[in-house]
């Protein structure tokens, strides 16, 4: 799963992961963390960033893991009370579609390499 900044494309990709899991008689699927979004800059991932009850993306999750009598992992951005920041979640969705986990990463990733690269999860 490759995500981009198209939250409903993400959600279509993940569907049919779903599909697949299912046809293949597995009983839970790992999605990548970030499956949610990947925003192009900081101030792009605060407009996409919603809580799980108001996401379309985890709210579609649900549904259809529901649906397939599926497990899912998945990870996501949450938003951080006062706005100006997102959390990196796991969710664990069970098979009956409710959030029965959820884990806030801890260790944030930064990188700068000189000439190249440069992504921060702290800001």
């Amino acid at each position: 799963m490759t995500s981009t900044a198209s939250i409903a494309g993400n959600l279509k990709q993940a569907q049919i992961l779903i599909r697949k899991a299912v046809a293949a008689k597995a009983t839970a699927l790992f999605l990548p963390e970030a499956a949610d979004y990947i925003g192009g800059s900081p101030e792009e991932s605060l407009s996409l960033v919603r809580s799980g009850q108001d996401s379309e993306f985890v709210q579609g999750l649900r549904k259809s893991a529901k649906e397939a009598k599926l497990c899912v992992s998945v990870g996501v951005h949450e938003p951080v009370e006062g706005g100006k920041k997102t959390k990196n979640c796991l969710l664990w969705i069970d098979a009956d579609g409710d959030i029965t986990q959820r884990y806030q990463k801890l260790h944030l990733f930064d990188i700068d390499i000189k000439g190249g690269t440069t992504m921060k999860e702290s800001t």
